[in-house]
């Protein structure tokens, strides 16, 4: 088949543009006929999201955003219990979409559709946008014929991962642009400021207290080695980015973050949501418990969470509950795994899950708001201890020349 694309007009007036795929220019306009448009411009399409917009999505150039994929989740559960067809649905969404890596994407899927293959497997080429989790509940969709249903939940969820990570974001966002921006006055202090009182102190002849000669060596320092040093923090933080792409260096950091004093509460917690939330809603769509497992331990986003999940999994082959193995772990916590063995034991695992998920959801808010309660005053008092500092350093020579005059 052959794509072409088309501007037209709707019965009611309204302009369209989209594509369509058909063995040839006449067969496209009869399948546009049929979809009552009228054709007032059509080509074959001669570059599509396979050719260079492809690879731009293969090296992760262009992005679909967290709102956007959400937005798209819930426009398209409304549109199908509104009973409109799944193809205008997808026709419809790739040209009101806002991003416009997914107008392509999806556009892409609706060829595919047209050529007879599945809306999962479709979305299955796409895992940047459409993740394991995603794909799963679309193809339960597909299967149980309830596709505005488990849309509407994948929009809650969706909905819900981004209002977690917004209060997260929010929580570390006035702290740490407190710090960035002080650290930029002491570098700023310390290149052109410090320098001026240099010469002064030069002219005064006598020797400087130790501390203002510490400062004045670190001003001397930073201005002589300034390139070297940028060029090293550059390099730190792209070895630092190579190193936790590689499975040992993730495997590391994850492991530091749930170990850390202060912060490991914060990650416990997280991965205690992100599994449950993720597990719960699998098993209530229908998914069988090994392919949920594996796909929540994907989900959790930390490495070690993911392989306790992967023994979890071993364990249950070999005839063991879920509770068993998770208790053993010494990663989730005590109450998490209680929780889990009731929801075996009762019938009802799905729904104790997203109790655990709302209850740890909560236990984060708490966690959150006490990290910037303790947070925030120590940058403060580090910031105020810093400038404080360079500024008794500097006027320590002058309290001396004013006693000698």
């Amino acid at each position: 088949m052959t794509d072409f694309v088309y501007t037209g007009k709707t019965i009611g007036g309204q302009t369209l543009n989209g594509e369509v795929a058909a063995d040839s220019l006449k067969g496209a306009m009869s399948v546009l006929r049929t979809r009552q448009v009228h054709v007032t411009n059509i080509a074959q399409k001669t570059a599509g999201f396979e050719g260079w917009n492809r690879w731009r999505y293969d090296w992760g150039s262009q992005a679909v955003k967290t709102r956007d994929l959400l937005s798209f989740t819930q426009q398209f559960a409304t549109m199908l219990q509104a009973g409109i067809p799944l193809l205008e649905c997808l026709t419809i969404l790739s040209q009101h979409s806002e991003s416009r890596t997914l107008r392509q994407i999806l556009t892409s899927v609706r060829q595919d559709i047209e050529r007879g293959a599945g809306l999962a497997e479709s979305l299955r080429k796409y895992p940047r946008v459409f993740g394991d989790f995603y794909v799963n509940m679309i193809e339960v969709g597909e299967a149980t014929g309830m596709m505005d249903s488990l849309l509407k939940r994948l929009g809650i969820y969706i909905e819900r991962q981004v209002t977690l990570k917004g209060r997260v974001l929010s929580a570390l966002a006035y702290p740490v642009t407190l710090l960035g921006v002080a650290l930029l006055v002491l570098v700023f202090m310390l290149i052109w400021v410090v320098p001026l009182f240099d010469q002064m102190f030069t002219e005064f002849g006598e020797a400087l207290p130790w501390l203002t000669q510490v400062v004045m060596n670190v001003s001397i320092w930073i201005q002589a080695y300034m390139l070297p040093l940028s060029i090293l923090l550059f390099g730190c933080i792209l070895g630092a980015k190579q190193f936790y792409s590689t499975s040992k260096g993730r495997r590391w950091v994850d492991s530091f973050l749930l170990t850390a004093p202060l912060i490991s509460r914060l990650f416990v917690t997280s991965s205690v949501v992100q599994f449950s939330r993720t597990l719960g809603i699998l098993l209530g769509s229908g998914v069988p418990i090994l392919d949920g497992l594996l796909i929540a331990g994907k989900v959790s986003g930390n490495r070690l969470v993911e392989e306790t999940i992967d023994d979890v999994r071993l364990r249950i082959r070999e005839g063991e509950t879920i509770a068993e193995p998770l208790a053993q772990s010494a990663i989730f916590p005590p109450m998490v795994t209680h929780m889990i063995r009731v929801g075996e034991s009762t019938g009802a695992l799905d729904t104790m899950l997203e109790q655990i998920a709302d209850l740890y959801e909560q236990e984060m808010d708490r966690t959150l708001a006490m990290l910037t309660s303790l947070l925030e005053p120590a940058v403060i008092l580090l910031i105020g201890m810093g400038i404080g500092l360079m500024v008794v350093a500097m006027y320590l020579p002058l309290f001396t020349m004013g006693s000698l005059l």
